[in-house]
């Protein structure tokens, strides 16, 4: 299970009834045998908030509700005050559980954020609210987020739960049902945002107004594709005169269709593992792959990818005189990625030339005054040949 939004708007007012809804939290299934139980929690173990008890959350559908009439006096006290503070904004969050046997107060990571202003004052009534406002959250600034080869859901509510009543007599409508729903498993790789047109139709006994807003839908990527090579595995390389520690040479791609987002060290996600296969102890004491990854955009649809460029490295000077042939053989693992076709092998073909030095063989006759001192500058240049 995951929450495909991590932050809900809404406003509440003094004298909406108990028992009013505000808004539902959805919840996206990682498997057809789950099922999601929804429940409040806080983000401080010490003590729940004062107005912990003013909101219930429905188990089963995620509908959050008032538990009681809001009024004046509930803001009188101190503590309220000081916990709501002085913008009058209630912060609650919302605990997914896969089992009712095990429910606890406490939030866990990526508990979807609920954010409720309260105005002191009550609900306009339907000639004084706004068409949007009927229509769609004023302020909703959280994009769903979509696990690709998920399987389909109920994704977002279109209704402002807490505007159902507000004009009884209107008929409103969607181009789509009131419940945004994900009718079929997504793919990153063919499309990585989908821009919705959201329109809502309001009728009146006299008038049909239309409001419109977009809505985008982001695809998040999971590793469901083998590296492969576009290209050559084999680099051939020459040494030659650069020959210092800390010299690279060559470079061969591997390319991966999914993404390689940085992670906390305790968590996998595409991680490639290189493997130098050769044991040779000078060739261990010498060389190294260095690795990199960078994004780009592939050129059919323009999604992004991942390349990773390998080089071979010096780890040490070598000596001019050093001669020799030798074949560096580096496994790349994506350790994410499930079977054999997780991995590819790079060659890198190395011929190291000894440098040659070469000095004319001249013999110079010079006339020194006896008078000369120490350091003396006898000549100011020689030049050597054949270097």
């Amino acid at each position: 299970l995951y929450f495909p939004q991590n932050e809900y708007i809404e406003t509440v007012y003094v004298g909406q009834q108990a028992g009013t809804p505000i808004l539902q939290v959805h919840a996206m299934l990682d498997s057809d045998s789950e099922r999601p139980h929804f429940y409040l929690c806080w983000t401080s173990s010490i003590r729940r908030p004062v107005y912990s008890s003013w909101f219930n959350m429905d188990v089963n559908t995620g509908i959050l509700s008032l538990n009681k009439t809001l009024e004046e006096s509930d803001f009188s006290s101190k503590r309220a005050l000081s916990e709501i503070k002085t913008l009058l904004v209630f912060v609650l969050a919302v605990r997914l559980i896969r089992s009712t046997l095990v429910v606890g107060e406490e939030c866990i990571r990526n508990s979807p954020r609920l954010t409720l202003d309260f105005v002191n004052a009550t609900m306009p009534q339907c000639a004084q609210t706004d068409m949007k406002e009927l229509c769609f959250p004023h302020r909703d600034t959280s994009n769903p987020h979509i696990m690709e080869n998920r399987f389909p859901g109920a994704l977002r509510q279109l209704r402002r739960l807490t505007r159902l009543n507000v004009c009884p007599n209107y008929t409103i409508s969607y181009n789509v049902q009131s419940e945004l729903v994900v009718t079929a498993p997504l793919d990153r790789e063919e499309s990585e945002c989908y821009r919705l047109l959201l329109v809502c139709t309001v009728q009146t006994e006299t008038l049909i107004t239309k409001v419109e807003t977009s809505l985008d839908v982001y695809v998040n990527d999971e590793d469901d594709n083998a590296p492969y090579v576009n290209g050559t595995d084999t680099a051939d390389i020459i040494i030659s005169f650069n020959r210092t520690k800390g010299g690279s040479f060559g470079a061969l791609f591997v390319f991966d269709r999914d993404l390689t987002p940085i992670y906390p060290i305790d968590q996998s996600h595409n991680k490639y593992v290189g493997t130098l296969l050769n044991n040779e102890p000078w060739i261990k004491e010498t060389f190294d792959i260095k690795g990199t990854f960078s994004e780009k955009k592939a050129t059919l649809g323009g999604i992004r990818e991942t390349v990773h460029d390998y080089q071979l490295v010096l780890k040490k000077n070598l000596y001019v005189t050093e001669n020799r042939t030798l074949q560096l053989d580096y496994l790349v693992n994506d350790t994410t990625y499930p079977g054999l076709e997780g991995t590819v092998l790079l060659h890198f073909n190395v011929t190291i030339l000894p440098v040659h030095i070469r000095f004319a063989n001249i013999t110079h006759m010079y006339t020194l005054t006896r008078r000369a001192s120490v350091y003396a500058q006898v000549l100011m240049a020689t030049h050597c040949t054949n270097l």
